[in-house]
């Protein structure tokens, strides 16, 4: 396993060789129940949705309070990514909430970008900490693309603060190709809903998983500036690896390369997908671990 960080940003986590279960291609939702949860409150400009549906799962045999991590899908929608990684951290001790802010290739790519599902992450959270087997100080984040892109927001006390005093605060987060050169763009815009949230991250566990030939990003590398943005406690808690010749999307559960546009992307907006379950299985495997150090199931 090849782990390139830049050690003046990050710390490096000790991974854990630990046995992680088959997946099904086909299986899509991530293992669990399927719930409803209720968005109780107006949070502000955040007013999007009354309700959120998700996939809850419990690590089996379980007969005290667990963490939990909260999935949040990419701009393609729930597709499988969710449940490959749900299934590892429930057999590690981990509860799961995979939550579907919006149908496939239905993503809100408007103006509001990413601050319209903060309202199903901020629900999400508060369900998972009203759960009698969920212990509420243990919560995690991690999510996709889009769901990266708020994984990363989620740490800053700017976001944390508009959520509210009664939604939870996670202890660790894990972003997937968050696109990072686009972070940088959006928290540095005034007209944006999460400007300056850099120059307010938290000092909580990141970890950042992150291909070197992702068509969204500007460089190989494209994370350190994003981080070196961020005050020195939040700079310390973060972990950058980047995957060698990886591409976006790099754990998508298709077996074949595809493209997609999107204008948000580097260069024309063409995106490739190559999958690598080489890689795919590596990440799962840095992630579960990392959740274990912070999480402590």
């Amino acid at each position: 396993m090849h782990i390139l960080v830049n050690t003046s940003l990050a710390i490096l986590i000790t991974l854990t060789l630990l046995p992680l279960p088959s997946f099904s291609h086909e299986q899509v939702d991530a293992p669990g129940v399927p719930v409803i949860i209720p968005i109780y409150k107006n949070f502000s400009w955040w007013d999007y949705a009354d309700k959120v549906s998700a996939s809850f799962g419990y690590p089996a045999g379980s007969i005290q309070k667990v963490p939990a991590v909260l999935i949040l899908h990419g701009g393609g929608g729930v597709d499988g990514r969710g449940a490959f990684y749900a299934v590892a951290l429930q057999e590690a001790g981990i509860a799961t909430l995979e939550i579907t802010m919006f149908p496939p290739r239905k993503h809100p790519r408007s103006r509001e970008g990413v601050n319209a599902t903060m309202p199903h992450a901020a629900a999400a959270l508060q369900w998972l900490a009203a759960q009698p087997n969920v212990d509420g100080k243990r919560l995690g984040v991690m999510g996709f693309s889009w769901g990266g892109e708020m994984s990363v927001l989620m740490s800053s006390e700017l976001v944390q603060d508009r959520m509210g005093k009664d939604v939870p605060k996670p202890i660790a987060f894990a972003p997937f190709y968050p696109t990072c050169s686009n972070l940088v763009r959006l928290v540095n815009d005034p007209r944006r809903p999460f400007y300056n949230a850099h120059k307010r991250m938290s000092a909580t566990p990141m970890l950042i998983q992150v291909g070197t030939h992702d068509d969204y990003e500007l460089s190989e590398h494209p994370c350190d500036a994003l981080v070196a943005m961020w005050p020195l406690a939040a700079r310390e808690h973060v972990t950058v690896r980047y995957i060698e010749g990886a591409t976006h999307d790099f754990d998508t559960r298709r077996s074949e390369s595809y493209h997609f546009y999107d204008e948000s992307a580097s260069g024309n907006g063409s995106v490739k997908v190559v999958p690598s379950p080489k890689d795919a299985a590596e990440a799962r495997q840095t992630v579960v671990s990392f959740f274990i150090t912070y999480l402590r199931p």
